[in-house]
C-alpha cells in the first residue's frame, strides 16, 4: 500500500513539472515538448530580425507563445494524419539524414555542440525532429499539388486587394558622383548629347544601379532620402536635374515618366497572387484533414 502511493504521489509530482499543455486526438503534448520547440522558433525568429538571443530579447517574444501552442498542435494533428496515410519516412531515410549530419562534423562532441547551440538538446531530439519534418514535407506536397489557382480566381483576387494598386510611379535613373565638380562636368556632358545610361554606366558610384545604366525603376514618393525625392518631384518627364547633394554624395537625375494611379500589371504579379491564393486554400484544407483529431489547448499551463 505504501509503495502504491509513492508511485502515485511520484507521478503526481512528474504530472505538475511536465504538465499537459494540449491533447491532440489521442496525444497529448507537454510543456517540455513545447518549450523545444518554442525555442527553436524563437533562435529562428530573432535571427531573422538581427537580434542577439539573450533573455531581453527573448522576452519580446513571450506574448507568442499561446499562439504558437495553437500553431503547434495543428501541427502534431497532422503528424497523426501523416502517419495515418503512410507518409512518415522509412527508419533508414531519417538514419540516412542524420548520417549526412554527422559527416559535416569533425568529432561527436562537435556535433553535439552544435545541436545544443541551435536549441536541440542532442541526437535523438534531432532524429525526432528531422522524422517529423520529413512527414510534413511529404503530406504537405502530396496535396499541395493537388491545389490550382484558377485563372478566374486570380484576376478576382487582383482586383480585389488593395495591395496591387499603387500610387503615381516615377521612373528615374540616376548617376552618383562623389564630388560637385565630377557632377557639374558630367552634367556638361550630358547637355553636349551624351546618352545618360551610357554616362551611367561609366561614372556612377551606385554599384546596384550602375550596370543597369542608372535605372531605379518606377517607385512611388516617399521610396527615396528628402533631398533626392525633391528634386525628382521637381521635374518634368525627360528633364535632367542639376547636381543633388546626400549623404552618399551628388546625384545627376533623369525622371523618364510618370506612371499614372493604378493597378500593377497582372501579368507582374501573377505568381505572387498564386501563392496567396495556394496558400490560402492550404489553410482552409488543413482545418478539414485535421478535424478527425479534435484539439484541447491549455495556454494558462505555459
Amino acid at each position: 500500500m505504501r509503495a502504491l502511493f509513492l508511485a502515485l504521489a511520484l507521478g503526481l509530482a512528474l504530472a505538475q513539472e511536465d504538465p499537459v499543455v494540449a491533447q491532440v486526438g489521442p496525444e497529448t503534448l507537454t510543456k517540455s515538448q513545447f518549450e523545444l520547440r518554442f525555442g527553436l522558433f524563437a533562435k529562428s525568429a530573432l535571427r531573422q530580425l538581427g537580434l542577439p538571443d539573450t533573455e531581453e530579447t527573448r522576452e519580446l517574444l513571450q506574448g507568442y507563445r499561446p499562439a504558437y501552442l495553437e500553431a503547434l498542435a495543428e501541427e502534431r494533428a497532422l503528424l497523426l494524419l501523416a502517419r495515418a496515410r503512410g507518409f512518415w519516412p522509412a527508419p533508414e531515410r531519417v538514419a540516412a539524414g542524420v548520417a549526412r549530419l554527422q559527416e559535416a562534423f569533425p568529432t561527436e562532441e562537435a556535433l553535439l555542440q552544435a545541436l545544443r547551440e541551435a536549441g536541440v538538446p542532442g541526437l535523438e531530439a534531432y532524429r525526432a525532429l528531422l522524422a517529423e519534418a520529413l512527414a510534413l514535407e511529404a503530406l504537405e506536397g502530396h496535396y499541395r499539388s493537388r491545389l490550382q489557382a484558377s485563372p478566374a480566381a486570380l484576376r478576382a483576387l487582383w482586383l480585389l486587394s488593395p495591395e496591387f494598386r499603387h500610387p503615381a510611379l516615377y521612373c528615374a535613373r540616376h548617376i552618383l558622383l562623389p564630388t560637385l565638380e565630377a557632377a557639374q562636368e558630367a552634367r556638361a556632358r550630358l547637355e553636349g548629347g551624351e546618352a545618360f545610361a551610357q554616362m551611367a554606366r561609366e561614372l556612377s558610384q551606385d554599384p546596384g544601379s550602375k550596370e543597369a545604366g542608372g535605372d531605379l525603376g518606377c517607385a512611388p514618393e516617399g521610396t527615396y532620402i528628402p533631398p533626392f525625392e525633391r528634386a525628382l518631384l521637381a521635374l518634368k518627364p525627360g528633364e535632367v536635374s542639376g547636381p543633388v547633394e546626400s549623404r552618399f554624395g551628388f546625384h545627376l537625375i533623369l525622371l523618364e515618366r510618370v506612371v499614372p494611379p493604378g493597378r500593377y500589371p497582372l501579368e507582374g504579379v501573377e505568381e505572387a497572387l498564386k501563392a496567396q491564393v495556394e496558400a490560402l486554400a492550404w489553410a482552409k484544407l488543413v482545418r478539414a484533414l485535421i478535424r478527425p483529431y479534435p484539439i484541447r489547448l491549455f495556454p494558462e499551463r505555459l
